[in-house]
């Protein structure tokens, strides 16, 4: 892949407030109980937060504490108007979850590629670090807000355009802002002399997360993941105890392709894992490598080596005994503190 664009977001932009909520709730239910079933959606508008899906224990935890809590540690200030239409998880899903089985059908995938930032694509790894480093900036100085965005666009490996949005107050020129983010931010990060860096360009950026616009659970799944580089099931992450397979199965493809990768089996790995509802064994389990279809006797290899099935995933993964919060931000593969980024040998 010669040219490719990529992108990433700051905590503050509307989408990632309605992940990092939906997870820091979800780490409040998983703390009163690790069994706990929940799949929890948000929408933010306005001064408005509408939460909502189905949790197994609606009344275990003060919602509207986490959420606001949550919302004052990305960085706002004003006041929500929460509307909780959280449900009791349906008894014919959560018998599938009690029995092993998968909760619902659908299908996961997992990549790896052999370079140093953290197995990932250049591209998709490089816009979550420059995100990351921008809100660190943010919390050192008075001027940025929490909402923004960074896209970077690769050509042969190199930099070839950065664009930065940063959300800021009205008493700062645009001039002022891309010098202090070019001096203070993104040197550590130029790969190259040649590179087309845009910041605040064409507008000004008064207002931002949900006054600015409207958030939702789940959109940007893409940040975190792989940047649209590889293909995703289209289930979102953020919400999702680990029961749900489009968490931990992706958890655990990304697991089995990163490892095939760091042991020398292939340079480039994708998994992709297909279920089907109530049943503990994957339809369909194939490997990708470089050179396309892997062989047979890799594909034998990784399933005596890895239990995909839902249980055993959380199990080896330690799914239900880490806080999720801190996932739904700069992408979910791109901390190495989880058991889904760590090397083993095989």
């Amino acid at each position: 892949m010669t040219t490719y664009t990529t992108e990433s977001v700051l905590q503050g932009h509307p989408d990632k407030i309605c992940d990092q909520i939906s997870d820091a709730i979800l780490d409040a239910y998983l703390e009163e109980d690790k069994l706990c079933h929940t799949a929890i959606e948000c929408m933010g508008c306005g001064d408005n937060l509408i939460i909502a899906g189905e949790v197994s224990q609606p009344n275990l935890i003060d919602i509207e504490s986490v959420i606001c809590q949550t919302y004052k540690n990305i960085g706002f200030t004003n006041q929500l108007k929460i509307t909780n239409l959280l449900n009791k998880q349906s008894s014919q899903l959560n018998n599938a979850i009690i029995n092993g089985g998968a909760g619902d059908q659908g299908v996961v995938y997992g990549y790896a590629v052999n370079n140093k930032f953290n197995f990932l694509p250049y591209g998709a790894y490089l816009s979550n670090e420059i995100a990351k480093a921008i809100d660190k900036y943010r919390r050192t100085v008075n001027y940025l807000r929490p909402d923004g965005k960074v896209q970077l666009t690769i050509e042969y490996d190199r930099i070839k355009c950065l664009v930065i949005s940063v959300q800021h107050t009205d008493d700062v020129e645009n001039d002022f802002i891309e010098h202090e983010i070019s001096t203070n931010v993104l040197v550590p990060f130029l790969d190259n002399a040649d590179i087309d860096i845009q910041i605040s360009k064409n507008s000004n950026f008064i207002n931002g997360g949900f006054i600015n616009d409207t958030g939702l659970t789940g959109r940007k799944i893409m940040v975190d993941t792989y940047g649209g580089l590889i293909p995703h099931g289209g289930g979102a992450f953020s919400g999702k105890d680990p029961s749900k397979i489009d968490r931990s199965a992706a958890y655990m493809a990304r697991f089995v392709a990163k490892n095939i990768v760091a042991n020398g089996f292939a340079p480039e790995c994708k998994i992709a894992i297909a279920y089907t509802f109530g049943e503990e064994t994957p339809v369909m389990v194939s490997v990708f490598t470089e050179k396309g279809v892997a062989s047979p006797k890799l594909v034998n290899f990784i399933k005596h080596h890895f239990d995909f099935r839902p249980l055993a995933i959380i199990e080896r993964l330690g799914l239900r005994d880490i806080k999720y919060l801190p996932t739904s931000t700069y992408g979910h593969f791109s901390n190495s503190h989880y058991n889904w980024e760590r090397l083993i040998s095989l």
